[in-house]
């Protein structure tokens, strides 16, 4: 993985590539990969640098974007807004992306501005509750809100039978936008919310909270921190009453990082997480053909979409100028269209004339008129034998909706 990053910034820093004064490709066409890659929520960078790797291998057998080759360049965020502004500017500067990946948290606030000035496409995939009326035509969400992922994981422990409930959220800006949907969600379908707890990060025990909760008596415990948090605080959980209230986790409890931090057979007998799914199955299926035997990492699917409706975009447009992707986007992501689940197949119908549908691996990327998407969803428990997510159950969009409120 490292290797081929390497030599997309060496392509990149060569020239051969896209201009910001011609509507058609020279050289390879750059997309850059915008994430946190050091730090506690590391694993969202590597999940999003690899479903971009699979989409540029794809693009790339499919015969490539307006004839041209695909490179991917990567660059830190750290998870911050004052990095990601010195990030971005570096994937702009050095690489002369036509369109970004990214970022996934809050410093997409920062990343904003720069990006619109820019008139570079950026498809983010970033919860944020703020984001839900976004008035910004660069930038596109391709995973749904926080607020419907907060709905979805209230249907999902009611549906299973818990009707009281405690919310555990580290004090990170945006795990903090969980618990007003997680509350207003479960309250609705007849759930009741004891206390909603908020936890430092990084501290050597939760013990004091972990006692609270027990004496609560809920029947289930929704949650997100980050992966040093969670190894203590399931520890300390599993001293206290042997992991006897089960967990239901947003999507960064399906990383990697956290599983492993909690360890993969704790977290199949007591955790299950939620995140965005395929009902269609057509495009996962490719997704998975091409990653082969590399197991795939929680939310890489949605990167890979983003890269795909990218190059679709640009097909589409015949340009590689961002105002000419921008307006091409909806054409090729939303109905009517004839419904195209790999790169090589819609790009071929592009070709052809034929006006697409593209339905992707994380689901439909139907946007609305504020560029976002919605559901489905489904909850995934982990395979000990296997280390990977094994889908359980899926809430549709329908469900969904009737269950916000």
């Amino acid at each position: 993985m490292a290797s081929s990053v390497g030599a997309a910034f060496v392509l990149a820093a060569c020239g051969g590539g896209s201009t910001s004064t011609s509507h058609l490709p020279t050289g390879p066409v750059n997309m850059g990969v915008l994430s946190c890659f050091t730090g506690s929520l590391a694993s969202l960078g590597q999940a999003m640098l690899q479903g971009s790797q699979v989409a540029m291998q794809a693009i790339n057998a499919g015969g490539g974007i307006l004839g041209q080759q695909l490179t991917i360049s990567h660059a830190d965020t750290q998870c911050d807004e004052a990095d990601g502004a010195v990030a971005v500017r570096q994937l702009l500067a050095a690489t002369n992306v036509v369109g970004i990946i990214g970022p996934e948290t809050q410093e997409i606030n920062a990343v904003a501005p720069i990006v619109t000035s820019a008139k570079v496409p950026t498809q983010f995939q970033g919860g944020s509750t703020a984001f839900d009326k976004n008035p910004n035509q660069y930038l596109w969400r391709d995973s749904p809100s926080d607020s419907q992922l907060g709905v979805a994981m209230a249907l999902y422990a009611y549906n299973k039978g818990y009707r009281k409930a405690d919310l555990v959220f580290y004090a990170d800006i945006a795990a903090q936008t969980f618990p007003p949907p997680i509350t207003a969600t479960f309250t609705k379908l007849g759930g009741t919310v004891v206390k909603s707890y908020t936890i430092s990060p990084a501290q050597t025990s939760y013990q004091t909270t972990v006692q609270q909760v027990i004496a609560d008596k809920p029947d289930v415990i929704f949650t997100q921190t980050d992966a040093p948090t969670a190894a203590v605080l399931f520890r300390n959980f599993q001293s206290q009453d042997n992991l006897a209230i089960p967990f239901v986790g947003t999507d960064v409890t399906g990383g990697d990082d956290y599983l492993k931090a909690i360890g993969y057979q704790v977290a199949h007998d007591h955790l299950i997480s939620v995140y965005g799914t395929s009902v269609s199955g057509a495009a996962t299926d490719e997704f998975n053909r091409l990653l082969g035997n590399t197991p795939a990492l929680a939310n890489a699917n949605y990167a890979y979409d983003s890269v795909i409706s990218q190059a679709l975009a640009i097909d589409k447009a015949n340009s590689i100028l961002g105002p000419d992707i921008n307006a091409a986007m909806i054409s090729v992501t939303n109905p009517p269209g004839t419904a195209c689940y790999t790169y090589s197949t819609c790009y071929a119908m592009i070709k052809a004339g034929t006006k697409i549908n593209y339905e992707g691996a994380s689901g439909p990327l139907d946007y609305n008129q504020y560029h976002n998407v919605f559901g489905p969803y489904a909850a995934f428990q982990q395979n000990p034998g296997t280390g990977q997510q094994d889908q359980i159950l899926v809430l549709d969009a329908a469900a969904l909706a009737k269950a916000t409120p």
